[in-house]
């Protein structure tokens, strides 16, 4: 596996508390143009910013209270969406003579691990710019308390993504948890008890990248220098596709020696990849004694907790010279199988499927950056991908609002069914807005 990154244990994770500041999201508004200059990435906000526009209005009149839940098939879509609230909108809305008292506020959920890999200057802006940062891997109620606090009192609207993490993938969605839903239900339900009359919406917001001019030659040299990182011999240069599997198959070959998992002769490479994450998880798991279940972002999501309660530790100056040199040897491990797990995710949006469904310059270019990023990690060093893809764009559209209120007689009746429903509700209408972009 990749050489571990942690060394010694830690002091405990302290909780980082929201302090909004609009000065802070002010500059960071101004900087917005210039960042996306210097990506060459062009915005599209589609019926986006007329849509919140019009839902903001309402919300700042005290109409509704608003929950926007995102596709989020890149790290940059925090910026994307940044740009939407502070600077598009309230241009629609002057646009459209519609009245905004006062600045969009708003609170959103990030992962705790974010200021972690990303350093410390990220978790302070994420704590200015109204984030409330949330352990994704245990239930984490005082975070869950701050967000349902803040959907109920609908001062501010609550942004959140509910495919928990980044696919890095445009066109094919993960599958949706249930915490949104559930946030949804708890905060209609305080209003209720507080006779509040104001409708809750749920909005779906999409988010598709693509590149604005097919660079096949760009793509081509990409596919030449992984085939020589790998040493596989240079294939027919019009077959993109059986290019792209035989990397991914020398890759996934890597990394079965490495476990020691012997694949069945002719196993197609999609059962080889899901062999792999399956092994991984279940490696992951023994080590910490977890228990194989549910879905796997929750697998993922409770490995990274186990970890991080060996790494992270409380009182540990405290500690005797033995313990805490046993400390920090378990920490090396457990750094090794969240190590492991990471990977496990790289390899979660790889599919065999995801370019022969349509083979388009878009879905070739997220498969190589895949692999690219996947070769960095195991690496330990960025893949320096040259030549450039080209420049791209990002689309932006909005979904109907599904409202909670009506079904939360449901709710009471049976909790399960309903989450489950609003869950399927919203997952459908996300797929709509990414395969409408897509036609």
């Amino acid at each position: 596996m990749p050489h571990a990154s942690i060394q010694s244990a830690r002091p405990a994770l302290r909780r980082l508390p929201t302090r909004a500041s609009r000065t802070v999201q002010g500059v960071l508004r101004r900087l917005l143009a210039w960042v996306f200059a210097s990506q060459r990435l062009q915005l599209d906000h589609g019926n986006a910013d007329e849509g919140l526009a019009r839902e903001f209005a309402a919300q700042q009149q005290g109409e509704r209270t608003l929950l926007l839940a995102f596709r989020h098939p890149s790290p940059r879509d925090p910026l994307v969406l940044a740009d939407l609230f502070w600077t598009r909108v309230p241009e629609a809305a002057r646009r459209l003579g519609l009245t905004l008292p006062r600045p969009i506020e708003l609170r959103f959920l990030y992962d705790r691990g974010i200021p972690l890999w990303a350093g410390p200057l990220i978790g302070w802006l994420l704590q200015r710019c109204g984030g409330i940062a949330i352990h994704r891997g245990r239930l984490d109620r005082p975070a869950l308390k701050q967000a349902r606090d803040a959907l109920a009192q609908g001062r501010h609207a609550l942004v959140v993504a509910p495919e928990g993490a980044t696919n890095n993938l445009s066109g094919e969605m993960a599958p949706l948890e249930p915490g949104v839903a559930q946030l949804a239900f708890w905060a209609a339900e305080d209003m209720d008890e507080a006779d509040d009359p104001r409708p809750l919406h749920v909005i779906p917001v999409g988010i598709r990248y693509s590149w604005r001019r097919p660079d096949w030659a760009a793509l081509e040299a990409r596919l030449t220098a992984l085939e020589q990182h790998l040493g596989l011999s240079p294939e027919d240069q019009g077959n993109r596709r059986e290019r792209l599997l035989r990397i991914g198959a020398e890759l996934i070959e890597a990394l079965e020696q490495l476990e020691r998992l012997r694949p069945e002769p002719d196993q197609p490479l999609t059962q080889r990849i899901e062999a792999y994450r399956l092994h991984g998880l279940r490696k992951a798991e023994s080590h910490f004694g977890l228990r194989a279940s549910g879905t796997l972002q929750e697998r993922c999501r409770r490995i990274e907790q186990a970890a991080w309660d060996r790494i992270y530790r409380e009182n540990l100056d405290q500690l005797p010279p033995l313990e805490r040199s046993l400390a920090d040897w378990e920490a090396r491990e457990a750094d090794q199988q969240l190590t492991r797990m990471r990977l496990v995710e790289h390899f979660t949006s790889v599919s065999g499927h995801y370019v022969s469904d349509q083979p388009d310059f878009d879905r070739f270019a997220e498969m190589v950056l895949l692999v690219e990023e996947a070769i960095g990690w195991i690496e330990a060093s960025p893949w320096n991908g040259k030549p450039s893809l080209g420049p791209q764009r990002v689309e932006l559209s909005l979904g109907e609002a599904l409202a909670v209120q009506p079904r939360v007689a449901d709710y009471r009746s049976n909790r399960r069914r309903a989450v489950q429903q609003l869950t399927n509700d919203l997952e459908q209408a996300l797929t709509e807005l990414m395969r409408a972009r897509l036609e």
